[in-house]
């Protein structure tokens, strides 16, 4: 999180640094021309994970003549491990976990300089889950511990950004947001001696999400 604090941070330099430097008014872009967007969210990489955000826009001028884009995107995750001990009392322990959410929304903008678009909107998001956690015994098979969580939620998403274009084609943007969340979750488990356990969770909450996205992204 610090290194894309750090990196997110030195995005916003440049393009000051560009702002000031620069004198003329006329766009580099020009969303007319390249009404579309597709974005990959790069913040995961600089943590040492593989990126998982893709973000489709498409850019148009509203009734009202303000410049506008209609977002779409989506987030895919899934882990699976596997662990054998060497113990004197040997297990056997399996992790499979799966998370899926598409999110959509609409963007307002604003342009700043010939390079600088600054920009705030909402995102509607849903999103489902899957984790399963089996713990067995070896010498024997005996599963004493094995459990299964569903989740699902429900989310609106408040954000803010800035966009800075290398070219027309290319750009990078970062973003902070806002997340008003309904989760409804349900875990069953069954645990040594045959022990079942069944719950369901429903939650709300709301939390702050200091850098949501770094984007880098190709218009056309």
């Amino acid at each position: 999180m610090k290194k894309a604090l750090a990196i997110a941070f030195l995005i916003t330099a440049i393009s000051f640094s560009s702002f000031s430097q620069e004198k003329s008014s006329d766009p580099v872009f020009d969303y007319s021309e390249t009404k579309h967007e597709l974005s990959l969210d790069i913040a995961p990489i600089i943590g040492g994970n593989y990126p998982s955000n893709l973000l489709y826009r498409q850019h148009y001028v509203s009734k009202k003549g303000n410049d506008v884009a209609f977002r779409l995107g989506a987030r895919i995750g899934a882990s699976i491990s596997s662990t054998e001990s060497d113990n004197s009392t040997p297990e056997n322990i399996s992790r499979n976990n799966q998370n899926f959410s598409v999110f959509l929304g609409k963007e307002w903008q604003k342009q700043i300089q010939s390079r600088i678009i600054g920009y705030y909107g909402v995102d509607l998001e849903l999103g489902y889950g899957r984790f399963y956690f089996d713990a067995s015994n070896t010498t024997d098979g005996r599963v004493f511990t094995n459990q299964v969580d569903n989740f699902f939620n429900i989310g609106t998403i408040g954000f803010l950004g800035m966009r800075y274009h290398f070219t027309q084609h290319f750009s990078v943007s970062a973003e902070t947001a806002a997340n008003l969340n309904y989760s409804n979750s349900r875990f069953e488990g069954t645990f040594e001696n045959n022990v079942n356990n069944t719950q369901r969770t429903n939650s709300l909450g709301l939390s702050m999400i200091p850098l949501r996205a770094i984007r880098f992204a190709f218009h056309f």
